[in-house]
């Protein structure tokens, strides 16, 4: 389990504002607005490099944002070239700057791909809240988008279940898109850890493009900046929010079991 690094000092703390100030084609921060708050966004697959995910979604939201975009679909285990060469480097990167903004509201967003971090690492160094679509907490699984892409990359973490089932302090949305088998049976892993809600909306794993193609990712993302209600945005489109997947005797027991090490 990957716990939260200590806080940076002396020059831990310059290379921080170096990585920030630098704007290169992997790390991209955008620390214009006055709010006290920060949205860490980590890139999907196949998401060039110098571009920002998301952004023209996000471009109403006022808060300042940092964009992480590692280049590759190693699913943050190769780090993002410049800040950090494997996964527990990036989360010592970013909890240094969760560190460096102590007085913001830390939000952490990430779709496919980039739901692993946005959860792995959010959860981790105590973000306020989380944005993860499609998320997989166990890589490389029977079906699974990543197990396409990781046959011959080192996965130095590859399971965050341990890391959410003690989460306490961070409020953790995943939308899940209902069509596609592979996501239902991840819901089923995480829908009775604590802190996690699960919202269905009626699509395949591409749940950010089909929002898109309704007119309704840019509320959504609004909202969730905001800390309002997600699915709200979404009933008019036939969602249905759970918090219980599982008969209440059984997601007890199962969730008893997993916080004694036992894997669903």
């Amino acid at each position: 389990m990957h716990s939260m690094p200590n806080p940076p000092c002396g020059d831990k703390e310059a290379s921080i504002a170096r990585a920030l100030a630098s704007n290169t084609e992997h790390v991209i921060f955008c620390g214009q607005s006055t709010k006290q708050k920060l949205l860490i966004v980590f890139s999907y697959i196949d998401q060039p490099i110098g571009t920002c995910a998301h952004a023209r979604y996000l471009d109403g939201t006022d808060c300042k944002k940092l964009f992480l975009n590692p280049g590759v679909n190693h699913w943050y285990q190769s780090g993002v070239p410049g800040i950090a060469r494997n996964y527990s480097e990036l989360l010592g990167f970013v909890a240094a700057v969760r560190s460096r903004f102590a007085d913001h509201e830390i939000l952490c967003l990430g779709h496919s791909m980039g739901a692993f971090p946005a959860l792995g690492i959010g959860v981790a160094i105590g973000a306020h809240r989380v944005l993860a679509s499609v998320p997989e907490v166990i890589l490389r699984l029977p079906g699974s988008v990543s197990a396409r892409y990781l046959t011959d990359v080192a996965v130095e973490c590859g399971d965050i279940t341990p890391l959410l089932v003690q989460n306490r302090n961070t409020a953790c949305t995943a939308l899940i898109g209902r069509r596609t088998a592979a996501n239902l049976a991840m819901a089923a892993r995480i829908a009775m850890l604590p802190m996690v809600e699960i919202v269905e909306i009626d699509s395949d794993h591409a749940t950010f493009p089909y929002l898109r193609d309704q007119g309704m990712l840019r509320g959504v993302l609004s909202a969730f900046v905001e800390g309002t209600s997600i699915a709200s945005h979404l009933s008019a489109h036939r969602t249905r929010r759970r918090r219980r997947i599982f008969p209440i005797g059984l997601a007890r027991t199962i969730r008893d079991q997993l916080r004694h090490g036992w894997r669903p």
